[in-house]
């Protein structure tokens, strides 16, 4: 029997208390997006929560709360040598710990956690796509053949990716895709006590400037060329603008390189990884994403959780977020003169529009990205596909 049950009183029947749920990624750092976050969040009554990873880079475990257990498969960073062993102690972890629902993250996960389900007889596999393009080449197509056919759902957390799934793969069912957004924590964004002068000087940019910002890694998905070349060309047209890049990355000595070249490069500012993001954020006027590749980024689902009006290229699941209905600007990828156009028109906007296109986004992430709206859906997934599975294994019986 699997998770937690009881015996009911004078039948001898079992009666589960609650489903016992692991989420699996290829290393202790995947946890990237926030299901971690709302899985072990999820009400301890109904769901118990284990994480895995199946190899480490050698910094700390993903940490959920003291009442969940986390499970590193091996001390190294999984490769072809590590590939078996951690294999067959993710299928003792699941027999031993009676999991239910093993919910797998991007492509190696999905692999090891499908052949490790069948081996354990885990009732329910559940595998996710984060972005875009992950099935590259014969040998991944060939294994998503095996993935898809034992996956009871697979969860892309953007439609564009899961339009990506379908077309990049073979004989896929489109019933068995459904999307689970990213989230992020609404209140930690929308409710900071930082004011704008205090940001601002935390950003070292002039408290009468007009600051545009971006927050990520600086790697060339970001798309960042495009944006220091786009702010070359609004800066003459925006006398006080300046440009504000938060995060680090293998990107940042190019990107120093190109900005040094520029007339504006005062103007520029590569202050690296900054704790506190939730602060930083108050003293943008505009957030600018500019990537040429997307799932869904939390970035921007942060910024507009705090209230700033955003401009973004039109690539992955960002369309979805910024849908029309006036929470924000949209440009094409790769194409700086367009994204640098729509950074001047909202530049030019009066502060009250931008207030009020800065409030639609902050509602739009309260009502459909925030860790409580997510989470429920998260849940209703779990029960779903764990009844579903109950329910034909008792009619086969």
């Amino acid at each position: 029997m699997h998770g937690r049950e009881r015996q009911e009183q004078g039948g001898g029947q079992t009666k589960k208390d609650r489903i016992v749920v692991a989420l699996l990624w290829k290393s202790d750092t995947g946890g990237v997006t926030s299901i971690n976050e709302l899985a072990v969040a999820l009400d301890p009554d109904r769901f118990e929560v284990i994480l895995l990873c199946l190899g480490s880079r050698g910094g700390p475990p993903v940490r959920p709360d003291e009442a969940h257990q986390v499970f590193c498969l091996s001390e190294e960073r999984t490769g072809a040598a590590r590939f078996t062993p951690a294999l067959i102690r993710l299928a003792r972890v699941l027999r031993t710990h009676h999991v239910d629902v093993l919910h797998c993250h991007n492509p190696k996960a999905n692999i090891c956690g499908t052949l490790a389900a069948m081996m354990a007889a885990t009732p329910v596999l559940l595998v996710q796509f984060h972005g875009l393009r992950r099935t590259r080449g014969l040998r991944r197509r060939i294994e998503n053949l095996l993935v898809f056919r034992r996956a009871a759902k697979v969860i892309c957390v953007a439609e564009a990716v899961r339009q990506d799934v379908i077309k990049t793969n073979w004989r896929v069912n489109p019933e068995k895709l459904l999307v689970l957004e990213n989230s992020v924590d609404y209140e930690r964004f929308a409710h900071v006590p930082t004011s704008r002068q205090e940001a601002r000087d935390k950003l070292g940019v002039p408290a009468d400037g007009f600051v545009f910002g971006n927050i990520g890694r600086l790697v060339p998905t970001k798309g960042l060329s495009y944006l220091l070349d786009a702010f070359a060309m609004v800066n003459p047209q925006v006398p006080a603008a300046q440009l504000v890049l938060l995060g680090e990355g293998s990107s940042r000595a190019d990107l120093e390189q190109q900005a040094a070249r520029m007339p504006c490069r005062q103007s520029i500012h590569f202050l690296g990884h900054r704790p506190g993001v939730e602060g930083l954020l108050r003293g943008l006027d505009v957030f600018v994403l500019s990537s040429v590749a997307e799932g869904m980024p939390r970035a921007i689902l942060e910024a507009m959780a705090a209230g700033i009006p955003c401009v973004a290229t039109e690539v992955g699941g960002i369309p979805e977020v910024l849908d029309g209905s006036g929470v924000g600007l949209l440009a094409p990828p790769r194409d700086a003169a367009a994204l640098a156009q729509k950074m001047i028109q909202i530049a030019r906007m009066p502060d009250r529009q931008r207030a009020t296109i800065g409030a639609a986004a902050q509602e739009r992430v309260r009502k459909c990205y925030s860790h409580a709206v997510i989470q429920e859906k998260l849940g209703r997934i779990y029960e779903r596909e764990f009844v579903a599975c109950e329910t034909q294994r008792k009619a086969c019986s």
